[in-house]
């Protein structure tokens, strides 16, 4: 049902924990890198050497000289490490006081970093063992030659990475990237919900969250494959990134089921907001994004305005999953589970008068939002009345009305006044339009009967 976002299950969350951190695969690097030294000088004791001293391809002239050259390509990796350690620590105390501290959590996830720091890890654990394994006194064709050159292209291929990930490192103080990567992350809908009327009947048992925190994921798969042979609706009554007390209810069945763990460990429960709880966290990162430009510390409205762009590419990729009022949203796949909160509403409702009470003391951001609801709106109107998301296209309608009156409110120039309320007067006559087309359209049964107005 889900596409891998947000992470979903008990176990799929401790997975990501792991995989995700900044040490993980530096870990590895560390346990790895003995036995790849291990194997190399074990093929070097055994033929390779003297294969590679027989046919003069040795990179040192001398055992001695081995010794020295490993010993420089230690230090090297050394101060390469602590370069890249001392650099990202700056560059991160940077973004966090300029962009906001849950991008971090963002960047360390990310696979070039983790692999640039585990090459260099095991890159400075290989050549310090090499340096280690190397007697200068000994003949050149009882050198471990074969190993000494695995080194050098360790170094080689860890300059390279270096290099990459420096500017990408860089590029993390860049906020249109962060912007554009957190809009591309949230545009696809992870799961795929449609309307349903709601149960009627009468919960006999609520499941209770057995700690505090904040709500990871829901993983419908397993807790459908678990509960195949329990009968009934089960309505799940909180959403991924949703802030529970231990003891609230976070699902409610309509018959009493023995083993709750089959269900708990299905809706993993953090002790606080991560990406790994998906386009809920990733939505409002950008709202804050947002807002964070417009204080008066940054006062970077041309921020706002890419967020607000992003903001409304993800808004876009959403319409679907957007539910009507008086229906409760289902997954397509799965009409018995429940799940109020995990529509189109649920998810933006709230960002969205977070991004309102941000933009409306900046005529010019709130004058792109309402704008871009308009955008949103306009192959909406372009569809045929019966078949329009009439639901949807109130709901942008609302917000962008409930902007124009806070941001003209909050005006402190009559030219502004006159942009924000024009800006809302070219979406009036549209949505009008589009009322009156339906007005007047035959009813779905072919009667010739007007459709209802909504």
């Amino acid at each position: 049902m889900g596409k891998g976002n947000p992470v979903i299950g008990l176990f799929g969350w401790i997975v990501h924990r792991l995989v995700a951190s900044y040490w993980f695969l530096a870990l590895w690097a560390v346990v790895t890198a003995p036995l790849a030294f291990g194997a190399m000088l074990y093929f070097d004791r055994h033929g390779l050497a003297g294969w590679i001293f027989d046919r003069d391809l040795a990179p040192v002239a001398t055992a001695d000289a081995a010794k020295e050259t490993a010993g420089i390509v230690a230090g090297i990796d050394a101060a390469l490490l602590t370069l890249f350690f001392s650099i990202s620590l700056l560059v991160l105390t940077l973004a966090a006081g300029n962009l906001g501290v849950r991008l971090i959590d963002r960047w360390l996830s990310k696979r070039l970093v983790q692999v640039s720091i585990a090459g260099l890890t095991f890159t400075t654990l290989f050549s310090v063992l090499t340096l280690a394994a190397i007697d200068s006194e000994a003949d050149l064709i009882d050198t471990p030659l074969g190993t000494i050159i695995v080194m050098l292209v360790l170094l080689a291929v860890n300059l390279a990475m270096l290099a990459v990930a420096l500017h990408d490192l860089g590029r993390t103080m860049f906020i249109d990237k962060a912007i554009d990567s957190l809009g591309k992350d949230a545009r696809t809908p992870a799961l795929e919900v449609e309307g349903a009327e709601p149960f009627t009947g009468e919960f006999v048992q609520l499941v209770p969250a057995p700690l505090s925190g904040y709500v990871e994921g829901v993983d419908l798969d397993e807790m459908d494959k678990r509960l195949k042979h329990h009968p009934g609706t089960i309505r799940i009554c909180v959403a991924p990134g949703q802030h529970v007390l231990e003891g609230e209810p976070i699902a409610a069945l309509e018959h009493a089921l023995d083993k709750l763990h089959d269900l708990t460990t299905n809706i993993p429960i953090g002790p606080f907001r991560s990406n790994s709880q998906g386009t809920v966290f990733q939505v409002r990162l950008l709202v804050e994004v947002a807002a964070r430009a417009l204080s008066p510390a940054i006062n970077d409205f041309y921020t706002a305005l890419a967020a607000a762009d992003a903001l409304t590419e993800v808004i876009a990729g959403h319409t679907d999953n957007c539910v009507d009022p008086g229906l409760v949203p289902v997954p397509r796949n799965c009409p018995r589970f429940e799940l109020p909160g995990q529509d189109f509403h649920g998810l933006f409702r709230d960002p969205l008068a977070a991004f309102r009470q941000a933009a409306a003391d900046y005529p010019s951001v709130a004058i792109r939002m309402i704008d871009n609801y308009r955008r949103i709106c306009e192959p909406l109107f372009a569809q045929e009345p019966q078949d329009r998301q009439e639901g949807l296209i109130d709901f942008l309608y609302d917000e962008a009305k409930r902007l124009s009156e806070h941001a003209a409110d909050r005006a402190q120039h009559r030219s502004d006044r006159r942009d924000i309320e024009a800006a809302f007067e070219a979406f009036r006559p549209m949505r009008t339009n589009a009322r009156e087309a339906r007005f007047h359209a035959p009813s779905d049964d072919g009667s010739g009967d007007r459709a209802p107005v909504r």
